[in-house]
């Protein structure tokens, strides 16, 4: 059936009320189906079309307030809740690494203005935020794997390019920026729906080049990385367990495992002298204290000597004592740091905030109703939390010496903006959580009935889904 004036009228004026482009273009095309749908069964009824159109037309309603009804309901809205989180740990976190750290001056071998040069990263990480959340991050799932080719092959020409500084022949400063491949990994999941054991094999060969990336290209250990890969294979792994690709639970589940199995075999085989070193010396760090156990025997021994209240009069003397005996008191020690200042107490106060604030992030994230918003959310989610359990755990003597960072309260560029860009992204979700309506990915085997469910009614106006028929 073509188009008609009468319809074409209806669908302008319905059109010109809606404000989000995105939202507008699902909806009159939404609202054209039902019109045409409703004129053929006018027709097949005997009507005339002239009249099976109008008819149609007509029973939609006033377009004026169906078109400021769709406004109302979808478009994006601020998730303010999440927001004021965010601002309130900021504050905190640029308060407690003051307390704790910059007051000192010299003590620590930093200089006076870096604690405006955090506040300073502090802002533009806001900035970055804020940009990303007024982004539709739903163009991930539109080229993922452009996407994925240009953040990696950039970041590779980055370090392969010489042009920024190398510390102890890396660029390990710069993994927090693998951050960011967790969305992007998002996105190629989504578009690699319905495509069976060819789409989660592709799943699986993104992670390895997002590995190879990040240990060959930046270097400087496998800590932030290896959590960047972990967290995708978990996303590999739900995927397959919603039967994204079209092959069901049970295969895709099995295939992930052994595609896992070769990837840790692989790694195994191929790590380096200084990381089996390491791996042992979590173990057993006394053994490796002149080389790779130091910094943990040293942890272990400044926890074994903290107390519940603080260091009272003695918090200068107390305070040096991470920098007499940890070489490069840097931002992954800002936890202990606070249990020698601060107290045990308040420290674990502080990480009871962050244990509410990640599980306020993670039941954002299942409720999430898109499935490109939801897997997007988890895997944000999980890396910032990851990130945060790794670095209290050896900052209490448990787990392996790593580069990892926690949100808001380890200092540093490169840091804070990928954890405010990851945050940025988050926020964007939520914010167009009522914009974006997915299409019906069918599998292999699978046909669609030409049945309407009702999901949304609006006055005289109904928004609905094809029903999937199995074979």
């Amino acid at each position: 059936m073509g188009e008609h004036p009468n319809m074409d009228t209806y669908l302008n004026t319905v059109s010109a009320q809606i404000r989000s482009r995105r939202a507008r273009e699902m909806a009159v095309n939404e609202i054209r189906t039902h019109i045409q749908d409703q004129a053929e069964a006018y027709q097949a009824g005997g009507m005339e079309r002239e009249k099976a159109v109008k008819e149609a037309v007509r029973q939609m309603g006033d377009p004026v307030k169906t078109g400021v009804e769709l406004d109302r309901i979808h478009r994006p809205k601020m998730e303010w809740r999440l927001f004021w989180w965010i601002l309130a740990f900021s504050i905190v976190g640029l308060t407690l690494q003051y307390l704790c750290l910059y007051r000192f001056g010299e003590t620590q071998g930093r200089i006076a203005g870096d604690f405006g040069r955090q506040c300073v990263y502090t802002a533009m990480g806001l900035l970055v935020m804020a940009i990303l959340c007024l982004w539709d991050y739903s163009i991930l799932g539109t080229c993922p794997n452009v996407f994925g080719v240009c953040f990696l092959g950039v970041l590779t020409f980055i370090c392969m390019s010489g042009l920024p500084p190398r510390y102890n022949g890396a660029y390990g400063y710069l993994k927090c920026l693998m951050y960011f491949f967790v969305p992007i990994y998002a996105g190629i999941l989504y578009g690699n729906r319905g495509k069976g054991l060819t789409g989660l094999t592709a799943g699986a060969v993104w992670i390895g080049a997002a590995f190879l990336t990040g240990a060959r290209a930046i270097g400087g250990g496998l800590s932030v990385t290896g959590d960047v890969i972990v967290v995708c294979g978990v996303m590999l792994c739900a995927a397959a367990w919603m039967e994204w690709f079209g092959i069901s639970r049970r295969k895709g589940l099995a295939a992930v495992f052994v595609l896992s199995a070769a990837a840790v075999f692989l790694i195994a085989v191929n790590l380096e002298r200084y990381q089996l070193a390491r791996l042992q010396a979590f173990f057993h760090p006394e053994d490796f204290e002149e080389t790779v156990g130091y910094q943990m025997s040293q942890i272990r021994r400044i926890v074994s000597g903290l107390t519940m209240g603080g260091a009272g009069d003695a918090v200068l003397e107390r305070a040096n004592l991470i920098g007499r005996f940890v070489p490069r008191v840097d931002s992954e020690y800002m936890i202990l740091q606070s249990a020698v200042v601060l107290g045990l107490s308040r420290t674990l106060i502080l990480c009871a905030a962050y244990v509410l604030f990640f599980w306020y992030l993670f039941s954002m994230a299942v409720r999430e109703k898109n499935r490109l918003g939801m897997i997007t959310a988890v895997g944000c989610t999980l890396i910032l939390a990851v990130e945060t359990v790794r670095n209290v755990m050896f900052n209490f003597g448990v787990g392996v010496v790593s580069t990892a960072g926690i949100p808001f309260f380890s200092f540093g560029k490169i840091h804070t903006l990928a954890v405010y860009g990851i945050l940025g992204v988050l926020l964007s979700i939520y914010r167009h959580r009522s914009l974006v309506w997915e299409k019906q990915v069918l599998k292999k085997g699978e046909k669609v009935k030409a049945e309407k469910i009702k999901e949304l009614q609006i006055g005289r106006y109904v928004i609905h889904v094809e029903k999937v028929e199995r074979n």
